[in-house]
């Protein structure tokens, strides 16, 4: 078990689909598409405290698979504690070379809100 499995958490990815309403509207809905793990890098520094404690949006690095394939402004959700996050780095370019062991690139994700008009469909 390396450090990198200790930080490790289940995700999902969120897909937003549009679910018929019985009086012959819509909704959008955010389903559950595709599980994933993450392990969470965790900044504490006292600028992060302050800027946060200022307004501005927590943003944390997060280590995937390579494999996997998280677009700019995909959202996803830990299903440890349903937080909702959103990509603002994809990590195109941030993984490890192919001859390391470690098969993971760096994302940048930011604390997100589903828009309050459209819900979460729980699966």
């Amino acid at each position: 078990m390396s450090l990198l499995d200790e930080y490790s958490v289940n995700c999902v990815t969120l897909v937003k689909t549009r679910d018929d309403d019985p009086v012959g509207g819509y909704r959008m809905v955010w389903a559950p598409d595709t599980p994933f793990i993450a392990a969470w890098e965790f900044e504490s520094a006292p600028e992060v405290m302050v800027a946060e404690q200022q307004g501005v949006i927590r943003t944390y690095n997060i280590y995937v698979d390579k494999t996997l394939q998280l677009d700019y402004h995909e959202v996803f959700r830990r299903t440890d504690n349903n937080q909702v996050y959103r990509v603002v780095n994809p990590g195109t370019d941030r993984k490890t070379p192919t001859f390391s062991a470690i098969n993971k690139q760096l994302v940048v994700v930011e604390e997100w809100e589903l828009p309050h008009d459209e819900e979460e469909e729980n699966v």
